[in-house]
C-alpha cells in the first residue's frame, strides 16, 4: 500500500490487519481481497470523505498501481463532485482504472479528455489505440496511432501496433507504407522495425541505417540499446564499449552545472548488460565480470527485471568462470610442453 492510502486510512508502521495481502505490490491481489478492500475503502470514505481533488487523484493512482481498478472506480463514483476533470493526471488515472476493469467506454472517454488536456503526452494515444483495436475499430486506431507518432516518432509500441493494424486492414504493400511514414517522421525506431519486417536476417542493413542516425547525434537510451544490440549481431563487439562510455561521459557532463560532470547518473541496465556481453565476447573476462557485478549490485540502475538478476547474470558469470578456467588449463598445458622441450 502506498503512502497516500496509508495516511488516508490511518494505517501506520507495519500494519498486519485485514489488508495485509496488499502489503506486497509485486504479488497480484486476489479478487476476493480486492472486493473486501474496495468495500472497506468505500465505507471509510462514507465517514471520512475525500475533500481535496488532488488527494483523490493520488488515491486513484495508488489503487491502479496496486492492481485494484475496481476500488479506484468506486472511489471515483463516491467523489464525482470533487473530481478535477480538467486535470490530466485525473483523467489519465481514471482511464487506466476503467481500462483495467474492462469499462472500455468510460476508459475511452477519459483518455480522450486526457489527450485534449495534454496533447504532447504519448500515453493516451497508446491506450486509446489499444481500446480501439480491442473493439475492432481499426481505422480509428490507425488515426490515433499516427497522431501519437507525430508526438513521439520513436515509440516502438506505436510502430508495432501500426504494423499490425496495416496488415489487418490489408493495405497494399503495407511495409512500404510504414517505411514511407518512418522516413517522413525521420524515425529510427520506425525504420528499424521496417528492416526487421523485410530483412530480419540482415543486421548489416539495419546497422547502416542506425549509423546514419548516430552520426547525426542521436543518443537517446532507447536508440543506443538498439544500436549496440545490432553492433553485437554484426560481431562488432569492440565498438560497443566506446559507444556506451561516450554516452555516459556526455550525460555526466550535462548533469554538472559547470558542464564538467561529477553528478551521479542513473544508467541503463540494458546498456550495462550489452557492455558486459561485449567484454565477454572479446575475452575481457575480468572487465565483464565487474560489469555484471555492478549491475547485480544495483548501484545506479533501476527497473532491472528479476529474470535478468536471477537467471541471465548468473549464467553469464558462470560462462566467464568456465572460459577463465579453460584459458588457465590451456596456459598450463602450453607451459608443460615447453618444459619437456
Amino acid at each position: 500500500m502506498g503512502p497516500v492510502l496509508r495516511k488516508y486510512l490511518g494505517v501506520a508502521g507495519n500494519y498486519r490487519g485485514d489488508i495485509v495481502a496488499l502489503e506486497s505490490p509485486s504479488s497480484k491481489v486476489s479478487d476476493d481481497a480486492a472486493l473486501v478492500f474496495g468495500q472497506a475503502l468505500v465505507n471509510h470514505a462514507a465517514d471520512h470523505p475525500v475533500t481535496d481533488g488532488a488527494l483523490l487523484v493520488n488515491i486513484l493512482e495508488e489503487l491502479v498501481t496496486m492492481d485494484m481498478p475496481g476500488a479506484a472506480l468506486r472511489m471515483y463514483d463516491a467523489h464525482r463532485s470533487i473530481f478535477p476533470a480538467i486535470d490530466f493526471r485525473a483523467q489519465f488515472h481514471l482511464g487506466n482504472a476503467a481500462m483495467l476493469a474492462g469499462s472500455l467506454v468510460q476508459a475511452e472517454q477519459a483518455f480522450s479528455e486526457a489527450q485534449k488536456l495534454v496533447p504532447a503526452e504519448t500515453a493516451p494515444y497508446v491506450n486509446m489505440a489499444q481500446i480501439l483495436i480491442h473493439d475492432d475499430r481499426l481505422e480509428e486506431a490507425r488515426n490515433w496511432i499516427e497522431a501519437g507518432l507525430h508526438v513521439d516518432a520513436n515509440h516502438f509500441g506505436l510502430w508495432e501496433m501500426l504494423a499490425w493494424v496495416f496488415k489487418q486492414l490489408e493495405i497494399p504493400d503495407h511495409t512500404k507504407s510504414l517505411e514511407c511514414l518512418a522516413r517522413e517522421l525521420n524515425s529510427w525506431a520506425g525504420q528499424s522495425m521496417c528492416v526487421d519486417l523485410v530483412a530480419p536476417d540482415e543486421p548489416e542493413r539495419k546497422l547502416s541505417m542506425l549509423e546514419d542516425f548516430y552520426r547525426e547525434g542521436q543518443s537517446s537510451e532507447e536508440f543506443l540499446v538498439e544500436y549496440t544490440a545490432v553492433l553485437g549481431q554484426c560481431g562488432l563487439y569492440d565498438r560497443i564499449a566506446p559507444v556506451i562510455w561516450r554516452s555516459r561521459s556526455g550525460e555526466a557532463a550535462k548533469s554538472s552545472p559547470s558542464g564538467q560532470g561529477g553528478a551521479s547518473q542513473e544508467m541503463s541496465w540494458k546498456l550495462q548488460l550489452h557492455l558486459a556481453q561485449a567484454q565477454l565476447a572479446t575475452e575481457q573476462y575480468a572487465a565483464a565480470r565487474e560489469s555484471l557485478e555492478v549491475l547485480q549490485n544495483g548501484a545506479g540502475f533501476t527497473g532491472v527485471p528479476a529474470s535478468i538478476l536471477e537467471s541471465v547474470i548468473p549464467a553469464l558469470i558462470a560462462e566467464i568462470e568456465e572460459s577463465v578456467s579453460q584459458s588457465s588449463m590451456g596456459s598450463k598445458t602450453g607451459a608443460s610442453k615447453n618444459e619437456r622441450h
